[in-house]
């Protein structure tokens, strides 16, 4: 069983999600924060490395690092000569659900980099279906879910190694005040594959009235002039109203259940057949003078 956790995220050490986990998983565990000193949303796995020096402070919440999540899982290695158990990343404030958006995630990327460094990590996010596209979320109490999940999910590592065969879990779990959270299905899920980008242009219309998600206006335009991306993905996502079958993250947290993604930091697919040799799509061609 672990004993020693290093605890990160993207939202910044004074986000309450972290604070959160730290409070939960502080009454059985060791825990030591580094984490983000800013919002590092959406900077995947990024790290610093030659661009610029990385600078650290230690605070009465932990160490405030002046870099990216990948940034500060280095520096609790190589720096504070830190070696956890299990690298927990979170709570993120809002999900990290698909493989395009896991893809972007600094919750994500953190716990990717702890594999990377040799250290089973956790990534776990909160899906808030009440409060769409990003929650409203002002206290410890709404994230309390997630304290109860990482905790189970750290009672099943074995041997130093995560459940299902996994280098990294990414978990996305419901809001405290969820009527599934009392009592949380687990759905050991794959994140879902579906991703489309819409191009729109100064002058254009927003999208139809029916892909609006409450509470989020899709056709408010953002600019004058260039040309924005947009994501359907996400836009469906919010909505709700998703077709996944059910072994997708999306469709678990749609109905309220604790999404398990267990991912494979190599992103390897050869399996038995890696060291073989790969013959030519074309014959060698020979000829004579």
């Amino acid at each position: 069983m672990p004993t020693e956790i290093l605890l990160t995220n993207d939202d910044g050490i004074d986000a309450v999600g972290i604070r959160a986990l730290a409070d939960a998983l502080s009454r059985d565990y060791d825990v030591t924060v580094v984490a983000p000193a800013t919002n590092q949303s959406g900077v995947g796995g990024a790290r610093s490395w030659w661009e610029t020096t990385v600078d650290y402070t230690e605070t009465d919440r932990g160490y405030a690092v002046e870099g990216t999540p990948a940034d500060c899982v280095a520096v609790a290695d190589v720096a504070l000569g830190l070696d956890p158990d299990v690298v927990v990343s979170g709570c993120n404030h809002g999900p990290n659900i698909g493989a395009h958006i896991l893809g972007q995630s600094g919750t994500v990327g953190a716990a990717m980099e702890a594999s990377f460094l040799g250290t089973p990590a956790i990534a776990v996010s909160l899906y808030d279906r009440g409060n769409l596209p990003v929650p409203p979320t002002l206290d410890n109490g709404d994230f309390a879910v997630a304290g109860e999940v990482v905790a189970d999910l750290l009672d099943r590592i074995d041997g130093g190694k995560l459940p299902f065969g996994a280098d990294v879990l990414n978990v996305n779990v419901p809001a405290a005040d969820d009527e599934a959270a009392d009592d949380p299905t687990y759905r050991l899920t794959e994140p879902a594959r579906g991703f489309d980008v819409i191009e729109f242009r100064p002058g254009e219309e927003g999208p139809d009235e029916e892909n609006v998600a409450e509470g989020w206006e899709f056709g408010e335009r953002r600019g004058e002039m260039g040309m924005e991306l947009r994501d359907r993905f996400w836009r469906e996502f919010l909505r709700g109203d998703v077709a996944d079958d059910p072994g997708s993250d999306r469709r678990a947290a749609v109905e309220g259940e604790v999404s398990v993604s267990p991912l494979s930091s190599s992103r390897a697919i050869a399996g038995e057949e890696a060291g073989d040799l790969i013959e030519p799509a074309r014959g060698a061609e020979t000829g004579a003078d």
